[in-house]
């Protein structure tokens, strides 16, 4: 029998931590989420660096690496676990390594809407973040275009075993309790 992680897929501001937290919660089951690594090195290196030149170099791919070494770490031990991510075409040869490598299946639960309102959303977090002094911020500010173009590649994910599609144009219509339910029967 196969082990199981399960992929929190979607563009930017499209609930994917969120429902991620209350899923692992939910489940008892550990979560890896990429901005949580991203914040926590940035911390590090504007702690450790004097200038953004010196914590942009600092900074660079490292996040990537971490994250895919704590993904692997937990696969070591063949639990269960979810990872929240940016996911696009460009990291499915390192989940199929991944994959193939400790025999795990996925489940993707994917989150979208349409891009206009998620860049929308995107700038209403970065105004809140920016108005309430949030140093920790990691949101980039982008031009609606901009946005649309660097997030093709989230909205378009499709991987694994097992998909659920979640409409986030909204957030209250969607039963977290609906999605765990087939999550749960697809792990069993």
């Amino acid at each position: 029998m196969k082990n199981k992680m399960i992929l929190i897929s979607g563009m930017g501001a499209t609930g994917k931590t969120t429902f991620a937290k209350w899923l692992s919660e939910e489940l008892h089951v550990p979560h890896i989420c990429y901005d949580n690594i991203l914040k926590k090195i940035l911390k590090i290196a504007r702690s450790s660096c004097e200038n953004d030149e010196q914590v942009n170099k600092f900074y660079g791919k490292f996040p990537y690496e971490i994250f895919w070494f704590n993904c692997e770490e937990i696969m070591k031990s063949s639990l269960i676990f979810i990872i929240d991510y940016h996911f696009n075409d460009m990291v499915k040869s390192t989940l199929d390594e991944l994959t193939a490598k400790y025999q795990y299946e996925t489940v993707t639960v994917h989150m979208d809407c349409p891009a206009e309102l998620a860049y929308m959303r995107w700038n209403e977090r970065n105004h809140k973040d920016h108005a309430n002094g949030d140093s920790e911020r990691m949101r980039p500010d982008f031009s609606e275009e901009a946005f649309i173009n660097a997030s093709k590649g989230n909205k378009d994910f499709r991987y694994g075993n097992h998909f659920i599609y979640v409409d986030t144009a909204d957030f209250s219509k969607i039963s977290y309790n609906d999605i765990a339910m087939n999550i749960r029967e697809y792990l069993s």
